[in-house]
């Protein structure tokens, strides 16, 4: 199929969810965890319904040989339904690492399955499809992550655990100096993370990663933190970074993310 015909497609789709999503009071929330702003961890929670948010993350990347890759990640976040929101993103990429996938177009969603008790964590199911639009990619990828997110007595100090997995569709082969790396077709990513409100208006967030990279046989390990600040009812913004643990993982990687509600 034309890459252009579904990039159309998509912008029209796209239009008519606009115009179907209730309107609602417009606001970001500094509390509430989005993959990307500004670390991987999301918490079980969606968007509120009827609001509607643009995203920008901005994450650079250094990797173990020295590659620069920065991937800019405009999204439209919608809350269209009660407990379900839904997001349209398109990353682009620039730097002299793999730019692969660039100008894909991925579309996800989360339902959130209820609210935390007493002892019973709030649960939640995100996923999305990765449309080959972009730069040298074939075939369609999906992933999924399965949420739990808890208060600690009943306070803004959360708990939350995430297990990702990403299904590569065609995977590859790469030339790396005198080595071939082949892509994996599946991998899984687990997160264990800590958020709270460190001042009225500013959140902390930290996490550890541990997840089989893209290439078999590597397995790379991070530290995450970041911090959120509601400057406004409508704005958020966010900064973070993360440290590489080993020699698979990359050396490091800085966020500054971009939220507002309309």
């Amino acid at each position: 199929m034309n890459k252009s015909f579904i990039v159309r497609s998509l912008l029209l789709a796209t239009s008519c969810l606009l115009g179907l999503a209730p309107l609602a009071h417009a606001q970001s929330d500094q509390i509430n965890l989005d993959a990307g702003l500004p670390t991987r961890l999301e918490d079980a929670y969606p968007t509120a319904r009827g609001n509607r948010e643009f995203q920008l993350p901005v994450r650079y990347q250094r990797s173990q040989q020295g590659n620069n890759l920065v991937e800019y990640t405009p999204t439209l976040e919608l809350g269209l339904f009660r407990n379900t929101q839904l997001a349209v993103s398109v990353p682009i990429y620039s730097g002299n690492g793999d730019r692969g996938g660039s100008g894909n177009v991925q579309i996800g969603g989360l339902y959130n399955f209820n609210t935390e008790g007493k002892f019973l964590p709030a649960v939640a199911l995100a996923g999305a499809l990765t449309l080959p639009t972009g730069l040298r990619s074939e075939g369609t990828d999906y992933n999924g992550r399965f949420i739990l997110t808890k208060s600690l007595f009943g306070t803004l100090n959360r708990l939350h655990l995430n297990l990702a997995y990403f299904h590569n569709s065609q995977p590859g082969v790469q030339a790396e100096g005198n080595e071939l790396k082949v892509e994996r077709p599946d991998r899984l990513a687990l997160l264990v993370g800590y958020s709270t409100r460190i001042a009225p208006q500013s959140s902390l967030v930290v996490d550890f990663v541990r997840e089989q990279r893209r290439f078999r046989g590597e397995m790379g390990s991070s530290l995450e933190a970041g911090i959120r600040r509601q400057m406004n009812p409508r704005l958020v913004l966010s900064l973070g970074a993360a440290a590489g643990l080993g020699t698979d993982a990359d050396k490091f990687t800085t966020t500054l993310g971009f939220q507002h509600a309309f």
